[in-house]
């Protein structure tokens, strides 16, 4: 009976001495910290303005604030402007790094070194629907969050993180001289 208690106890004890290993070594493996710094965008600004379209760039950062390198596999725009809330224009979103513009709307992959910056520019690109021209369906624009949506990798498996900023819709009213108070 004692040679049972003594082999289940050497085995409760490895299994502690394995979990402890295991928690030590997560807890040291290096890994990337990236993150998108949304609050600290540039302002909107009007690139392009027709009768059907207005284009619009503003400017982030992509931050590894890690000790690890990280593989950024992709980054791109997300609007939010369901037909519901606002149906005078549709939005697209596109994302690039300023060092490698792309008129193809695919983010190239990169290397973001441990404890680096890469600076990103997202175009919003609004086109009228039926019916309207973009000067005065931007009149009324509403509100729109969007999303910044981004997949990498370093040590550990691939992850998708996501951060939001918020365009006004005063701030896009005013750039294309419409109404001031964006409703």
């Amino acid at each position: 009976m004692s040679i049972l208690v003594n082999l289940i106890m050497g085995l409760i004890i490895l299994a502690i001495i394995g979990a402890i290993i295991i928690v030590v070594y997560a807890w040291m493996k290096p890994t990337d910290n990236t993150s998108v710094l949304t609050d600290e965008r540039t302002e909107l600004k009007l690139v392009s303005l027709t009768d059907k379209e207005a284009v619009f760039t503003t400017e982030m950062v992509l931050n590894n604030s890690g000790v690890e390198d990280a593989a950024i596999i992709d980054v791109f725009a997300r609007p939010y402007l369901p037909q519901e809330q606002y149906n005078q224009a549709t939005v697209y979103g596109h994302v690039e790094t300023i060092d490698r513009r792309r008129n193809d709307n695919y983010f190239e992959a990169l290397i973001l070194s441990a404890k680096s910056k890469r600076p990103l520019i997202v175009t919003l690109r609004f086109v009228a629907n039926e019916g309207y021209d973009i000067k005065a369906a931007m009149k009324n624009m509403v509100d729109m969050d969007v999303a910044i949506y981004y997949n990498g990798m370093a040590r550990k498996e691939i992850y998708i993180r996501k951060n939001f900023f918020t365009v006004m819709g005063t701030e896009i009213s005013a750039l294309v001289g419409g109404n001031k108070n964006g409703r």
